[in-house]
């Protein structure tokens, strides 16, 4: 029998509704309809989830290991959906208000939620705005980095609403698929970790050696700078790569991997047998208006190739291709309200104190893109008056 919990007292229900309509349409036994994207906009969703009282308990004891949940979105119910906790850093138990990863796949086959066998929900714990992720992954794909799309869902726990979550895609085949021509190249995921450490393997072969990234670490080593890039090229899209750090850097993406070895994945595509480095979690953006233009360089791919005169150089180009043109700040302070817009409805129906922190945090952000826009701008001057 399955028991309702509130889970902020012990986190073993999550629920949620939807009004349904024509793009929420059920499909028998939520299978592979061929029906709408679930990312194809943003929207607020209302999702329901139930778990037994032992499903609740085994993942106190694992969050990790998925559980089996009872989804229900828009008019479909998906039985046996796989269930865990995620988060690193920002982890919450069952208790709080956890990160949580929905694996619709995970024990029926082909059973997918608008074409996705697997999402996230993000609590954004650390963005009052919730707008962070939706915002940086436009930038990235804007200058051809491939990044998630987010969309958005209200949680409810017992009939009570648990509040917004961001709805954002998972890094798998389904997602490679809209990027690459094929998708069983290796993809890694980096956490607190560089090319140097053993990461964790999320697709690709059997193998466990990781010669790939080995092969990679070691020619970024080579001391003689000429060589590195000859070496490097074939191994690394390393265009990619540029515009992947400057979108890092302009974002104030700390918590990335050419400031900080965290939250990245790294697939290495069949079809032209490159690295390309992807966002991941991009919830802490444009905190610090006056972040310089060359940071210090904490990944060993950035240090490497950033040093290098032609790194450097093709850097700079990707920095004034986002300043001329994704990274308007009027362009992106209007996307600011156009997404603000669609979630708050979600947020009004809280108390009064948290809506007005949430107009105030909106407020805040397009001032950061604005003054942001503005260093840049200024650093990109002096940077290319002396090169």
């Amino acid at each position: 029998m399955k028991t309702r919990i509130v889970l902020l007292i012990v986190g073993a229900l999550f629920a949620c509704d939807i009004a349904g309509n024509a793009a929420d349409a059920p499909t028998k036994g939520g299978k592979k309809s061929g029906g709408p994207d679930l990312f194809a906009e943003p929207r607020v969703h209302d999702v329901r989830i139930d778990i037994s009282e032992a499903a609740a308990e085994a993942l106190r004891k694992d969050p990790r290991r998925y559980v089996k949940a009872t989804v229900q979105c828009g008019g479909q119910t998906f039985a046996d959906t796989g269930l865990r906790l995620k988060g690193s850093s920002a982890f919450e138990g069952l208790e709080k208000r956890p990160g949580l990863m929905l694996k619709f796949d995970e024990f029926v086959k082909d059973q997918e939620w608008q074409g996705r066998g697997r999402v996230l929900l993000n609590s954004a714990r650390q963005d009052s705005t919730f707008l962070c992720e939706a915002l940086g992954g436009e930038l990235f794909r804007a200058i051809g980095v491939p990044a998630a799309r987010v969309t958005y869902a209200t949680v409810r726990a017992g009939g009570k609403p648990i509040g917004l979550y961001i709805v954002a895609e998972a890094a798998n085949k389904s997602f490679l698929a809209q990027h690459f021509k094929k998708t069983k190249g290796n993809l890694y995921e980096g956490s607190k970790n560089d090319i140097t450490d053993k990461l964790e393997k999320d697709g690709g072969d059997d193998s466990t050696d990781q010669s790939d990234l080995r092969a990679l670490a070691e020619v970024l080593k080579e001391p003689d700078m000429d060589a590195r890039w000859r070496r490097a090229t074939p191994l690394l899209d390393i265009e990619r790569f540029t515009a992947f750090a400057a979108v890092e850097v302009l974002a104030g993406h700390h918590d990335g991997y050419t400031m900080d070895r965290n939250n990245y994945r790294l697939y290495n595509d069949p079809a032209s047998g490159q690295f390309i480095f992807l966002p991941h979690d991009l919830d802490k953006l444009f905190l610090k208006a006056d972040e310089p233009l060359f940071p210090e360089w904490k990944g060993l791919v950035a240090r490497s190739i950033l040093s290098l005169p032609a790194g450097r150089k093709l850097y700079l180009k990707q920095m004034t291709a986002l300043m001329s043109g994704a990274f308007q700040p009027a362009t992106i302070q209007q996307r600011i309200t156009e997404l603000a817009a669609i979630i708050r409805p979600a947020l009004s129906a809280g108390d009064s104190t948290a809506l007005k922190a949430f107009d105030d945090s909106v407020v805040q952000l397009k001032a950061a893109v604005a003054a942001r826009h503005a260093f840049l701008a200024a650093q990109l001057k002096t940077s290319s008056a002396s090169e």
